[in-house]
């Protein structure tokens, strides 16, 4: 909202310099006052291209500066049996989510009413957390389980309120639901 704010000042500006310039051509004759009228169309142009100019060095600068080192985790996908994305949940700058069924009294961050075995999910399943630069996932169901496959292909049952460091690329099953952490 700053951003917009700001560009609309910048506009505002040089469009009342613009009408400055009008209102001097006006008053005192273009004439006797051409060179004020020209020095202020000149600031008011310079300042129009100076707030683009601005604006396109935060657009730069927004875009490097919070971009994620490769490898960071930073999205939760939910898969299909062949592997399409079917949902995404942003995990960049969180430091927990709530991984379940959203059945009106509770609120969670991942909601897997909608999923073909959603019935096998809890209404709260799992826990995901951020912690010491890593993520865990911790098991809070105590019916169907989570397991995770790392990238090596193993896949590990996890045990009831015992937290598992989940890395780039690992699937986590929730029930028979995978979500990849990318």
């Amino acid at each position: 909202m700053g951003k917009q704010m700001d560009r609309v000042i910048d506009r505002i500006i040089a469009v009342l310099l613009l009408i400055m310039a009008v209102l001097i051509g006006i008053a005192v004759g273009i004439q006797n006052a051409w060179r004020w009228i020209v020095m202020i169309v000149a600031i008011a142009i310079a300042h129009w291209l100076w707030s683009c100019r601005k604006e396109k060095r935060n657009e730069n600068s927004m875009t490097e500066e919070f971009q994620p080192p490769k490898d960071t985790v930073t999205e939760l996908v939910l898969l299909a049996e062949d592997n399409t994305r079917l949902a995404t949940w942003g995990l960049y700058g969180k430091n927990g989510l709530v991984i379940g069924r959203d059945v009106g009294e509770n609120q969670v961050s991942v909601n897997l009413e909608e999923t073909t075995y959603a019935s096998m999910i809890d209404v709260e399943h799992a826990v995901l957390n951020y912690s010491g630069d890593a993520w865990y996932i911790e098991d809070i169901s105590e019916k169907n389980g989570i397991s995770v496959q790392k990238a090596d292909g193993r896949r590990y049952k996890l045990a009831y309120g015992k937290p598992c460091k989940v890395e780039y690329g690992d699937i986590i099953y929730v029930a028979l639901t995978r979500l990849q952490v990318l």
